[in-house]
């Protein structure tokens, strides 16, 4: 019999706990296999796996801290990262989501048009009494009633055609006709119909009671791999992006998703349209990071030194005080920013008795940013310096001072340095946290205003994130992936270089 110990509501905690895991990875992978989605059911299999042994056994006890973050960070980091690099390689972006099969039927399926200029017909919708499909029972010009089914159409004896007195159709002999109120139920199916008219020509319905005869002007050779357009004679061919294109160099939409090697990366360094935004848009960002850091450490420099005097009173209350930004959620505070700079009724303009355009002027907007920045990110410099000035040794500025040293050679050539010496790896990572710091201008200024020349797809506020994320999903004809992704690696890559080297900083350091 099993004795109750004081371990026992731990340990069913962790049998529940697993217990939980194993259903759900139970009741997701088969949905993901089905989803053809086979890297996160394989991923949710390992990953639960990996748990139930680490666990359940008794010797892994370091392996229960460290699994699963580990395993947090291959979901949420290292893949997304992997990813992105390979949607870099690709022309993922508005018009080339599908696969190609999918694609060319979407192109073949879209390719109807009107068959003359009086091509819309009355007709009733209707369901086979004996195969159940839907039909439409089509009205011509010539007094003819045609049956139009998926694979023919023919044409109905009057006999078996019951008209109202305003001469639609009230009834017809082996189909059920469908109300309006039926109709709407199924339009999703109906909307999809393609019906025979005869002579390569369809019906479609446009409307409740109203058909339109098309004619379909694409058709694709599966063996040549070519479309044609049967009105025009053109030959469109598939190309190395994923698109099919004609000799005249028309491309049709949409097209498929494939890779396209260093293409994405050929637009950014060659298409004007890119390059120049970019170049303007990266030159901002560093000047933006190293502003930001600058002031926000010297204003954080000096707060720690005026409120680490020993004859200030009251330290705690003026630092808690300050700390007040710091503690604010982020998003609230550039909202509550934005509405601060409003041009006509933002406190700031109030204050100050004028009413400058903050936000939509280039150069004030690029002053707001760093103003609001420097705001944010002075209590954690002020932080981070009160410490180093703490951890400075007491003689050293004792021996400075008996040598007669003034106090702004004591500031300048030994507390500045000293701090700036310990601080130097923080104010790397720093550099690189606001080299991405996407919330200080996405939530302020939206990136803008505008900069004219790049056709919208950058502003002056800019930085090389916010701009990644306006070619992601805000800028040209659509959404493009592929590009946002590219100039994303460029970023990363830009920012592992300042990682390494304050890694590389920080070991030194340590090694003093």
């Amino acid at each position: 019999m099993l004795k109750w110990t004081h371990k026992s509501p731990w340990i069913l905690l962790k049998i529940f706990l697993l217990g939980a895991l194993n259903s759900f990875t139970l009741w997701a992978v088969p949905i993901l296999i089905s989803n053809g989605s086979y890297v996160f059911a394989g991923y949710f299999i390992f990953a639960t796996v990996v748990i139930d042994y680490v666990f359940l056994s008794k010797k892994r006890v370091a392996g229960k801290y460290i699994i699963p973050g580990v395993l947090l960070l291959i979901a949420f980091t290292i893949y997304p990262a992997l990813f992105t690099g390979y949607i870099a390689f690709t022309n993922y972006s508005t018009g080339h989501i599908l696969n190609k099969e999918t694609a060319i039927e979407v192109l073949i399926s879209n390719s109807y048009q009107s068959a003359t200029e009086d091509s819309a017909y009355p007709a009733r919708v209707a369901k086979d009494d004996l195969t159940g499909e839907y039909v439409f029972i089509v009205q011509r010009p010539n007094g003819e009633i045609t049956v139009a089914r998926k694979e023919s159409s023919a044409t109905l004896p009057r006999s078996d055609i019951t008209l109202a007195e305003d001469g639609t159709i009230a009834s017809a002999t082996g189909f059920k006709l469908l109300t309006e109120d039926e109709i709407f139920e199924v339009s999703d199916v109906l909307s999809d119909l393609s019906l025979q008219a005869g002579n390569d020509e369809f019906f479609k319905l446009v409307d409740v009671g109203i058909v339109e005869r098309l004619i379909k002007t694409l058709e694709y050779n599966a063996e040549q791999d070519i479309i044609t357009n049967t009105q025009t004679g053109d030959v469109y061919r598939p190309n190395d992006r994923g698109s099919m294109v004609s000799d005249s160099g028309e491309e049709l939409e949409p097209g498929w998703q494939s890779t396209v090697g260093l293409y994405n990366f050929q637009r950014v360094i060659e298409d004007e349209r890119y390059r120049k935004p970019m170049v303007q848009v990266l030159t901002w960002t560093f000047i933006f990071a190293f502003l930001v850091v600058l002031t926000t450490f010297f204003a954080g420099f000096l707060l720690a030194l005026t409120l680490n005097h020993p004859k200030l009173k009251a330290k705690k209350i003026y630092r808690s005080i300050l700390i007040v930004p710091y503690a604010m959620p982020g998003v609230l505070s550039m909202l509550t920013w934005r509405g601060m700079y409003n041009e006509d009724n933002g406190i700031i303009n109030r204050i100050i008795g004028s009413e400058l355009p903050w936000l939509s002027d280039p150069t004030l907007a690029k002053a707001a940013v760093l103003i609001t920045q420097l705001w944010a990110g002075t209590p954690y410099m002020f932080l981070i310096c009160t410490g180093a000035i703490q951890a400075l040794s007491s003689e050293v500025l004792e021996a400075a001072q008996v040598d007669g040293a003034s106090p702004s050679k004591i500031f300048w050539k030994i507390k500045l340095p000293l701090v700036l010496y310990s601080l130097t790896p923080l104010l790397i990572a720093s550099y690189a946290y606001n080299f991405s710091n996407f919330n200080a201008i996405f939530l302020l200024t939206g990136g803008g205003p505008q900069i004219v020349e790049s056709g919208g797809i950058a502003g002056h506020t800019d930085i090389l994130i916010s701009y990644t994320y306006r070619l992601a999903f805000t800028a040209g004809k659509g959404n493009d992936y592929g590009l946002a992704s590219a100039v994303s690696f460029l970023n990363f890559a830009i920012i592992a270089i300042i990682s390494v080297y304050g890694f590389r900083k920080s070991k030194s350091v340590e090694n003093m």
